[in-house]
C-alpha cells in the first residue's frame, strides 16, 4: 500500500485525517495570527500547509506499519490494520496530539 492509497483508507474508515486537519489548521491558523499583517497567509496557503503536514504524518505512518506487513497488498494492510486496532490507535494519538510553537 502506498502513501495515498493509505491516506485514502484512512480518510474513508477512521476519523484520523479529520481530526489531523482540524488541529494543524488550527494551530497554523493561530501561528498566522502572529504574522505581520502584510505577510499573513490566506486560507489556501493555510490549507496548503496543513496538507503538507498531512502528508509528512502519513508517510510516518507507512513507515511504521511497512515493516510489519509481509505483503504490500490493500488487502494484507487492511487485515494489518483491523486486527491491530490501529486505526483506533491512530485515533486516539489523533486526540492527544498537541502542536506547539517553535520560537
Amino acid at each position: 500500500m502506498d502513501n495515498d492509497t493509505l491516506k485514502d483508507y484512512l480518510a474513508n474508515n477512521s476519523q484520523v485525517i479529520t481530526i489531523f486537519m482540524d488541529k494543524a489548521t488550527d494551530f497554523l491558523n493561530r501561528q498566522n495570527e502572529d504574522r505581520a499583517p502584510a505577510r499573513r497567509y490566506n486560507d489556501a496557503e493555510i490549507a496548503r500547509q496543513a496538507d503538507k503536514m498531512l502528508d509528512d504524518v502519513i508517510a510516518n505512518i507507512h513507515d511504521k506499519i511497512v515493516p510489519h506487513t509481509r505483503e504490500q497488498t490493500p488487502a494484507a494492510w487492511e487485515q494489518f490494520l483491523s486486527e491491530n486496532d490501529v486505526l483506533d490507535d491512530l485515533e486516539l494519538s489523533m486526540t492527544e496530539l498537541s502542536f506547539e510553537s517553535e520560537d
